[in-house]
Parts: structure tokens; sequence; C-alpha cells
């Protein structure tokens, strides 16, 4: 079983439990043929502390004892992009939307450039934490938070709260898919972008990150009351993990949203979402 811990289940899980806790955990994972999934988002988050302490953090500590356990790392980043490339390719074949894999790759470092291959690809014993040192000595503000994407994210809230169309989600919906195939360089007849959209928006199967990840977001959108957190960046990445991992934790508030759409599109990814790493042990 494929395991998303977010960065706060992550954490609980290394730093506030004792090590014969950590242990039966690691046994559990290993007898059932378990893994954890770590992305660059529940990673990165969990190196916050390096902000704060620097080298004196636990941060290192942290990230030894989660490379212990069975885990596999992930560029999630390219998930909306492979599910898009899949389905352009069923369009235009005149088939039916063949599932992408979830993309592993090898080490974190690869996650975090995602598109392409690391400059530190050479490094044969290349660590979890001696990658994320490096990282933070290049360029400390990849662990400085959400800032400025959380405020680009309320500025959009609030910009398509207030157009007459924000709640037609069909049109929406083809716009979404028009600009993403424009930004992962995808090959595909213009003319032909509306009724690529409405195939896919026809059965949640096909793209289900990407229709996932939209549904959230209109769902949030509707909610008037909810101007958008700081979490809410990473959530997203987290979110769109959902469909290709078997469990995976999230914040009361998006499982919340995601259980609407659940009802919303007739999906049941609620059924592979917890409130923390003890339901999930509990799970297993």
């Amino acid at each position: 079983m494929r395991i998303y811990l977010d960065s706060r289940d992550l954490i609980t899980l290394i730093e506030k439990r004792s090590s014969e806790d950590i242990d039966r955990f690691e046994d559990r994972l290993r007898k059932n043929g378990s893994v954890l999934v770590f992305s660059m988002y529940n990673i990165m988050e969990c190196c916050a502390p390096l902000v704060r302490g620097g080298e004196k953090s636990s941060v290192m500590k942290t990230l030894n004892r989660l490379e212990q356990l069975p885990h596999i790392y992930i560029a999630e980043a390219r998930i909306h992009a492979l599910e898009l490339q899949a389905a352009a390719n069923a369009f235009l074949e005149q088939r039916e939307y063949l599932p992408i894999a979830l993309p592993v790759v090898p080490r974190f470092d690869y996650a975090v450039c995602a598109f392409e291959e690391p400059a530190t690809k050479q490094y044969i014993q290349y660590g979890l934490a001696q990658i994320v040192f490096e990282l933070w000595h290049e360029d400390k503000s990849l662990f400085t938070g959400y800032s400025s994407q959380t405020k680009h994210l309320r500025a959009t809230l609030e910009s398509d709260r207030k157009r007459p169309d924000y709640r037609r989600h069909d049109l929406n919906f083809q716009n979404t898919v028009g600009r993403n195939l424009r930004l992962f360089n995808i090959g595909f007849p213009q003319e032909s972008v509306g009724r690529l959209s409405a195939w896919i928006y026809e059965n949640p199967a096909r793209c289900p990150s990407h229709r996932l990840g939209y549904e959230v977001f209109h769902k949030l959108l509707r909610n008037l009351t909810d101007s958008g957190e700081s979490s809410d960046i990473p959530d997203y990445a987290h979110i769109m993990c959902v469909p290709y991992v078997d469990m995976i934790t999230l914040d009361k508030r998006m499982r919340g949203y995601v259980a609407q759409v659940d009802q919303s599109i007739g999906t049941n990814f609620s059924h592979r979402v917890f409130a923390d790493v003890s339901q999930i042990e509990a799970s297993l």
C-alpha cells in the first residue's frame, strides 16, 4: 500500500513518538508491504525549523529517521502533465483514457526538479538529509513558507468570485484544460480543446487528479466564508496525489472539500482520506 502522510503527521510520527512506537510502525509497514510516499511538499514542510534554528534544528535527525522507513519519492508536479498527455492521446486516437502511473523518482532531488534530472544526479550515495541541507544552503527561501503564493491564491479567489460566470463549471474547466495544455507544452489542436475538455469532464476517471483539484478549488470558491489559508498551497499538492495512493492524511478543512466533491460527481476519494497517522495505523 502507498501511504501519503502530510508534514504534520510525518513530524508527529518521528518527533512526538517514542523510538519503540516508531519501530512498531515501521515493522507494520514492512509486514504488509506498505511504503510511505514522500513528495517535495510534505518533505519541504518538515524542514521549516531550518529557518528558525538552522543547523542546530532537529530537521536532519528527523529526515534521517524518515529515510529509514520504507518509502518512495514522487514528482507530484508531473501528475497533471502526464494525465493531460494521456487524455490528449486517447482523445485523438478515439479510445478510452488509460490511467497513468504515479511518477516515482529515485531520490528527493529528482522530486524537487520534477521535469528534469537534477545537477546532483552524479552523486550515487546522496541521502535525504544531505539533499535538503544542500538545498537550504543554496536557497534558504525554499523553506520560508508560501506567503507569496497564498497572497496570489487569495487574490484569485477574490477576483473569480466577482466574475458572473464563476459557477459555469463547463466553461471554466475548458479554460483550465486549455491553459494547462499550453503550460505543459502538450501539442493539441486548438479548435478541439473544447471537445477534449468536455470528454474529460464527462467521466471523473479521466484525469482524476486534475478533476479532483479543479472541483476542490470550486468548492472553496463557492464557500464565501473561506478566504484561503497559507496551508492551501501544500494542501493542493497533497490533493493531487489522492487518486494515486491508498491512504492519505489531510486536514479537516480539505477532508471536508474532498467529501463534498465525492457527493457532487460520484467519486469515492474520501475512503482513502484519513485525519491523522493514528487512524491510518489502526487501518493497517
